[in-house]
């Protein structure tokens, strides 16, 4: 497969049972983690402490993009709502183009089954609108993410 390349990535959430958007003027987008709690599972005989995995917590990302009020307008009303939604990050479909906007079934979105694609689940914890001189508007979004990061591979054969 090779590397994957940053340019044309993309992101898209599904803010309704089968409404899709993408989110435009991206620069930046991260998954949320999965740290595993520990367990300690020490007793009186062992000389060194004992742990297992416990439970994964699913951790929180930001996104940076360059804002656009009417462009960003419906993550800022699911940051309002704190509807749990599905997000999917596309990898590039090709050197020149991104991935064609995928469909929603009951607010699951239905990744391309011919390149890398990463899915997960989560609300809008935080947008925050910057201001710098000499430099655009940016906002920074946080997305808490809740239950697995899964990844979707390209087919056999594609």
């Amino acid at each position: 497969m090779g590397v994957l390349k940053s340019k044309h990535t993309q992101l898209f959430i599904a803010i309704g049972a089968d409404e899709v958007i993408k989110v435009t003027r991206l620069r930046s987008v991260g998954f949320p983690d999965g740290q595993a709690s520990e367990i300690d599972i020490s007793d009186f005989d062992d000389d060194w402490d004992q742990f297992v995995a416990g439970r994964k917590a699913t951790g929180s990302t930001t996104i940076e993009v360059i804002y656009d009020s009417t462009a960003h307008e419906a993550i800022e009303a699911l940051h309002a709502t704190g509807a749990v939604v599905d997000f999917l990050v596309t990898a590039p479909k090709s050197e020149t183009a991104g991935a064609d906007k995928p469909v929603a079934v009951e607010g699951v979105i239905k990744p391309p089954d011919d390149i890398v694609s990463k899915q997960f689940k989560g609300f809008i914890q935080n947008f925050a609108a910057q201001v710098a001189d000499n430099d655009v508007w940016k906002a920074t979004i946080t997305i808490r993410g809740t239950g697995p990061v899964k990844t979707n591979r390209p087919a056999a054969g594609n």
